[in-house]
């Protein structure tokens, strides 16, 4: 009896050390795991408890801190770790938790030049000897496993780039692995409103696997410190939604095949300034097919609604180029041979209702112009299409339109067409250029373009028909014109009687020099069409007053001519009827002629008047009967003089200047008279003698050169 009452109190007190040890176990192993954790990992750990359900075969860790290397900076925390082992699994030789839980966990990852904060974590595949075993048979298993409220820091030191995920919440239904394939589902929050599902399949016999990754309003703000390497870029902002599958091959890391659909909603691009650049409503992209074995990039459509595009040409450049000017001056690796070409292709590409600002500050005062309700259809659009169709519309600073259609090549760039039409557009808004070119202000007008290109490498064949109507500038400027072409001139010139302006300006040639432009050839062709008929105004004229052009650039006189014949009444009646229809043009009329001839001639007319006024009074002979022998008395040497060198010696010179200044200014009132019968406003003619002594020869002729220019 007593050896079975000693056997119990054995037995009572064997249970009894196994139950302390048991209970003290946790406490136990939380403390050596703490003292020994260098050792064992190289870093620092904390726990502030450790718990062990022998029942259920779990584990609970709470308060649990892993240090950087210096024992000082925080790398990994979390509140809590929570671990459900299955051991009857074993028996399938599979390795099961029935729940994993990681609560508040708090990971710093850093990121330097030399590597990350956990390399010395991961152990050197060559630094142990691991023994082979056999696992055929091998299988393992996670269910439930979840990650709430963490948060996780990315820092690259290198690029000075921080990225922060904050309230991240996994959930990972299943994890399972054996020796064939792999099954993976995950569910997470990312950030405030983001969730993400995954679900992967991962064969190891094939070596392929499959992710299937659907995204709902997932903040795309954390790519933007990514993004600074190629843009200057300082924020960005959109909500992801995707659902897309990755294709993939284990053993060839780059076969890589993605396709699926995606959106991007309410998105917002500032640049370097803080300038809103880009924005739109909603982006949406069906994925064909992004090869990045091959980087073919294939999408079947891309649609953007309400894109907002703004542009801002300073004098340095434009605010477009600047955003992408780090990638522009990185982009300086030579690319190998052996690398593949990337290739794109987007089957159709849709815009709706988009929005162009455009601000030019390269004036004496900013520009301000915007495209709106801009509606554009792409189809065919690859690197290596010669057939690329687009329709678009879109209505100018809220007044005009433009709508046409167009087709190129990216193949062979000359090879182009485009036919588009541009209505009603209020030339008021266009104003800054026009001062800053040609000092004038734009006050009132509308413009309509008809413009036909036919292009290929060899020939360009151009229509362009113009339509300006109710057409005025204003008032000079203060401003140095930028060019000195008679623009407001020819412009106003080309004014035809109901106060329009009609173009009608064929462009062709050859396009194969290498300096050709289009856009540069057609203004050139505009601005000679400009000085032409500045230059030459009578031609465009003539039309209003029914008379030959030529007739009304010159009004010719005979010499000593003091009168006005019909044919010179004529020609003055129609100046002055293009002037009166024409109000804000003025006539200037420099008289100009051959003085020696002139004076020679008046010589002659005062040798005859003196001579009758001596036969009146008796005083010459009875054999002077003719002028001729009159002269003969008066000049002895007149015969070998000749009558006008004659009546030059006869007439003392200051007479025949006096006579010669006086016709000229009898000619000049001759000219202002008549228009002042006209009823022409005061200052419209401007009557003048042009310096005969500097007059080149083969200028010297009566007659009076008229001119046209703007008041």
């Amino acid at each position: 009896m007593k050896r079975v009452k000693k056997r119990y109190i054995f037995s009572g007190i064997f249970i009894l050390i196994i139950a302390l040890v048991l209970f003290f176990l946790s406490s136990i192993v939380k403390n050596w795991i703490v003292k020994n954790s260098e050792e064992l990992i190289g870093r620092k750990v904390e726990i502030s408890e450790l718990h062990f359900n022998y029942l259920k075969m779990s584990v609970k860790a709470i308060g649990v801190t892993v240090y950087e290397t210096n024992k000082t900076d925080r790398f990994v925390s979390f509140h809590e770790l929570f671990a459900d082992f299955s051991p009857w699994k074993l028996l399938n030789h599979e390795y099961s938790l029935s729940e994993f839980r990681v609560d508040s966990l708090d990971a710093n990852i850093i990121q330097t030049n030399t590597g990350f904060n956990f390399d010395d974590l991961i152990t050197d595949n060559d630094s142990s000897s691991v023994a082979k075993q056999d696992t055929t048979n091998l299988k393992f298993s996670l269910y439930n496993v979840n990650i709430t409220n963490g948060i996780i820091k990315y820092e690259d030191k290198t690029l000075k780039n921080k990225v922060e995920l904050k309230n991240l919440n996994l959930s990972l239904p299943l994890i399972a692995w054996d020796q064939n394939q792999s099954d993976m589902g995950a569910k997470f929050n990312i950030g405030e409103q983001g969730t993400v599902e995954v679900a992967a399949e991962v064969n190891s016999q094939t070596h392929h696997y499959v992710f299937n990754v659907k995204t709902t309003d997932v903040s795309i703000q954390p790519v933007m410190p990514y993004l600074k390497d190629y843009a200057d870029i300082s924020s960005l902002d959109g909500l992801l939604t995707s659902e897309i599958q990755i294709n993939g091959d284990m053993a060839d890391l780059m076969n890589i095949v993605i396709n699926g659909k995606g959106k991007l909603d309410n998105i917002s691009v500032k640049d370097g300034h803080s300038e809103e650049i880009f924005k739109a409503e909603e982006v949406r992209g069906r994925i064909k097919e992004l090869n990045l074995k091959t980087f073919h990039f294939g999408f079947t459509g891309v649609e953007l609604d309400q894109p907002v595009v703004a542009a801002v040409l300073d004098k340095d450049m434009i605010n477009l180029e600047r955003f992408a000017l780090p990638y522009l001056k990185s982009d300086t690796t030579q690319i190998s041979s052996e690398e593949p070409e990337t290739t794109y292709a987007i089957d159709t590409l849709i815009v709706k209702k988009g929005e162009i600002l455009f601000t030019d500050n390269t004036l004496n005062r900013p520009f301000y112009s915007t495209v709106n309700d801009l509606n554009l259809t792409m189809y065919n659009l690859s690197d290596s299409s010669d057939h690329i169709p687009v329709i678009f519309s879109a209505t100018l600073n809220d007044e005009g339109t433009i709508k046409g259609n167009t087709v190129f090549s990216m193949s062979e760039p000359m090879n182009f067409e485009f036919d588009g039409q541009l209505k009603k557009l209020n030339l008021i808004n266009f104003s800054p250029y026009s001062e800053y070119y040609i000092a004038s202000p734009i006050t009132q007008g509308r413009f309509n373009y008809d413009l036909q290109i036919k292009m290929t490498p060899k020939w360009l064949k151009n229509e362009n028909k113009i339509k300006i109507g109710k057409l005025e500038f204003g008032k000079r400027t203060a401003d140095k014109p930028k060019y000195k072409v008679p623009l407001r001139l020819g412009l106003y010139i080309l004014k035809d009687i109901n106060d329009n302006i009609e173009i009608d300006l064929p462009v062709s040639g050859s396009t194969s020099d290498p300096h050709f432009k289009l856009g540069k050839l057609i203004w050139k062709t505009f601005t000679n069409l400009i000085i032409k008929t500045a230059a030459s105004p009578f031609k465009a004229l003539s039309g209003l007053a029914g008379k030959d052009p030529e007739k009304l650039e010159y009004l010719k006189f005979a010499l000593t001519q003091d009168s006005l014949d019909q044919t010179q009444r004529s020609a003055l009646s129609s100046l002055a009827k293009i002037m009166s229809k024409k109000p804000e043009l003025m006539i200037t009329m420099s008289q100009r002629t051959d003085e020696e001839s002139e004076k020679a001639q008046l010589a002659v007319q005062l040798g005859k008047k003196k001579y009758e006024e001596a036969r009146q009074k008796g005083m010459t002979q009875n054999s002077d009967t003719t002028f001729e022998a009159y002269l003969r008395q008066q000049v002895p040497e007149a015969d070998s003089l000749g009558v006008e060198k004659a009546c030059l010696r006869l007439i003392t010179p200051g007479n025949v200047e006096q006579q010669f200044k006086s016709l000229l200014n009898h000619r000049n009132e001759l000219v202002r008279n008549f228009f002042a019968s006209q009823g022409l406003p005061e200052g419209t003619v401007q009557v003048s003698t042009s310096d005969l002594k500097t007059l080149p020869q083969e200028l010297r002729r009566p007659e009076f050169k008229v001119e046209i220019l703007l008041k």
